[in-house]
């Protein structure tokens, strides 16, 4: 029995060594597959071995490269010389810079899928018109290569962007009085490198990181010779230390439904790399006195449109730039991130992302983020977020979210201001101010103001806090200092009649209506409007004029229900009793006309002026006499 249980515990461990064996190949051939699957991920060029090679024929040397890098090399024999002894020594480095040591610009190489190709150079031409620059843009303190920086010449404007793997490479004319290679990246000093030779070669750039945290007011550019790097070449950064307790972190200001607009117009037609251009570059602006272009990316600045200021930019279909100083046209729209001065005509729109001043002329919109003087139209709408001064023309509207200042705004439908108005806003339909206006407002239907200085209001409907004029319309409502009353009172004609007065005591708006309790002869009911003014006599007695307009509806007498209507001119005073409630009351003239052969409602008292006249024009029938109105009104004091 011992036997055969010794004899199974020895199968059970056999068992186990033999699983847990399995296991441990299977985890070392999946690393060893998911270390070839990401190797074949990175172009071969990119791809980071060790090498120690000491006195091996070129031959050696590149087959113990290729085992290091996982590819294969693709030559031809006869033009490169396989016994040629090399010797290198590189640790952690990508193949490309291995290859630059091994041929010394002998050769060229370029990468298809995981073969690399090796090409010998021809002997240089002495008339070269071109020379290439390439290398890697590398952090100088962590040696990790920089994806995205933006390496350009200023003269030329020739620019590219440094891959993924930090690699960049550039065209340049070799007849350039002085080459200085430009390099920015976000968060680094700049970098601006001189360039002494005219013949391709590598230049490999490193880049100091900003310290975090810190609030720069001057951003250096190192400037050095090729790769040599002088000692405490590095300018002092002048920073802002937040005080003790003080967070230093900026928030950025929310931003506008109209800036996240025309930043999102703007993505719609600028490449990625001009974007990458824009952000790296933010700190730099180029000059140029003309640029002639047919999309953002095809022009004579290149991608480097973004961050140049033109005198003079004529675009044929959509223009980008970062500035314009004296004239701008467009086929379709002309984008600028900066500033415009002078002409700037789109034939669709233009967009600008800061101030304007001139004239600037959209087919269907202009929408600015800064300020605008001048004259600025569009066939259908303006927009800006600042302030605006002079011309303003929308085909459909106007909208500007800071304030406008000595200008004329004229929207086929409607306006609307941000901020306070200074001058005249004319719509269609509306104009609203969100701050207060001291001019004119004057629409086909409502305006909106917090305050109206020295101006008026004129719309069928006026709303405002305040007024220092007299707003003219249909309705009129002001907040403060307003004249509202609520009346209730009785006239000769109608036993109960309900008013609401508005507007001011200038010049208000009467709403009435009136009911009879079914009195036999006398309408159902009264719907009537009018206008008025007051005249203060004293602190507490107010002097009225009004005229007012009343159809008469009988409702529940069909015989009655042709055009009975009611003209009421009144003379009314208005007594004080306690700070909101005053009694009105005083006498009215009436003119009441009707196209039914009925008489007139019966009236208490009846002091006729004259009785069922006739004209020789219509069939309507005319009554005249004078009346009396006697009620309460409630209201602001």
């Amino acid at each position: 029995m011992n036997r055969g249980k010794q004899a199974d515990s020895c199968h059970e461990v056999k068992n186990n060594l033999l699983m847990n064996s399995l296991r441990l190949c299977v985890l070392l051939l999946s690393i060893f597959i998911q270390t070839r699957l990401v190797a074949q991920g990175v172009p071969p060029l990119e791809r980071l071995i060790t090498v120690d090679i000491r006195n091996a024929t070129l031959e050696n040397a590149l087959r113990e490269i290729s085992r290091a890098g996982r590819f294969e090399f693709s030559y031809n024999p006869a033009r490169i010389d396989g016994k040629a002894v090399v010797t290198v020594r590189l640790t952690n480095v990508p193949i490309r810079e291995v290859l630059y040591r091994v041929f010394q610009s002998q050769v060229t190489f370029k990468s298809r899928a995981n073969h690399v190709i090796l090409v010998r150079n021809d002997a240089p031409e002495p008339s070269l018109k071109n020379f290439l620059l390439d290398g890697y843009i590398l952090d100088e303190q962590t040696g990790e290569r920089i994806a995205q920086a933006s390496i350009f010449e200023k003269s030329t404007l020739a620019s590219t962007v440094s891959n993924p793997f930090g690699y960049y490479r550039l065209r340049l004319p070799t007849d350039l009085s002085a080459v200085r290679l430009d390099v920015r990246k976000q968060a680094y000093v700049g970098e601006t490198v001189l360039i002494r030779s005219r013949t391709s070669h590598s230049v490999s750039i490193r880049m100091t990181p900003i310290p975090p945290r810190l609030s720069l007011k001057t951003l250096p550019i190192r400037v050095t010779e090729d790769t040599i790097r002088p000692v405490n070449t590095l300018a002092t950064v002048t920073v802002d230390l937040p005080a003790p307790g003080q967070d230093s972190t900026v928030r950025p200001r929310p931003k506008s439904v109209l800036e996240q607009g025309r930043e999102h117009l703007t993505r719609l037609f600028v490449t990625a790399q001009q974007s990458i251009h824009d952000v790296n570059l933010n700190r730099d602006t180029l000059y140029r006195d003309w640029q002639v272009s047919f999309l953002p990316f095809i022009g004579t600045n290149h991608r480097l449109s973004g961050r140049i200021s033109n005198r003079i930019s004529v675009n044929a279909l959509i223009g980008y730039s970062f500035g314009v100083r004296a004239f701008e046209v467009g086929g379709l729209f002309n984008l600028v991130r900066a500033d415009v001065a002078g002409f700037q005509a789109g034939g669709l729109g233009n967009i600008v992302g800061s101030n304007v001043s001139g004239v600037q002329l959209g087919g269907l919109f202009n929408l600015d983020g800064g300020t605008v003087q001048g004259v600025q139209a569009a066939g259908l709408f303006n927009a800006n977020m600042q302030q605006a001064q002079g011309v303003q023309l929308g085909g459909l509207f106007n909208v500007n979210a800071g304030e406008l200042t000595h200008i004329i705004q004229v929207g086929g439908l409607f306006n609307v201001a941000g901020k306070s108005v200074y001058g005249l806003q004319l719509a269609g339909l509306a104009n609203v101010a969100l701050g207060d206006v001291q001019g004119w407002q004057v629409s086909g239907i409502v305006n909106r103001a917090r305050s109206v200085r020295d101006g008026h209001q004129i719309g069928l409907i006026n709303l405002a806090d305040s007024v220092g004029g007299v707003p003219i319309g249909l309705f009129s409502h002001v907040k403060k200092g307003g004249y509202r009353r609520f009346e209730v009172a009785a006239t000769e004609v109608s036993l109960l009649n309900l008013t609401y007065r508005t507007g001011v005591r200038q010049f208000y708006n009467v709403i009435t209506t009136g009911y009879n309790f079914e009195r036999e002869g006398s309408s159902d009911l009264t719907a009537g409007y009018g206008l008025g003014t007051g005249f203060s006599l004293s602190r507490s007695t107010l002097f009225t004029l009004e005229g007012t307009h009343h159809h008469h509806f009988y409702v529940n007498q069909p015989t009655n229900g042709g055009w009975n209507n009611q003209i009421r001119l009144s003379a009314l005073f208005e007594t004080k009793v306690s700070r909101l409630l005053s009694l009105a009351y005083g006498p009215s003239f009436n003119w009441y006309f009707s196209g039914d052969t009925t008489t007139p409602p019966p009236r208490r008292p009846n002091v006729p002026i004259f009785s069922e006249g006739t004209d020789g024009f219509s069939t309507s029938h005319h009554w005249g006499w004078v009346g009396f109105q006697v009620g309460l009104r409630f209201g602001n004091s």
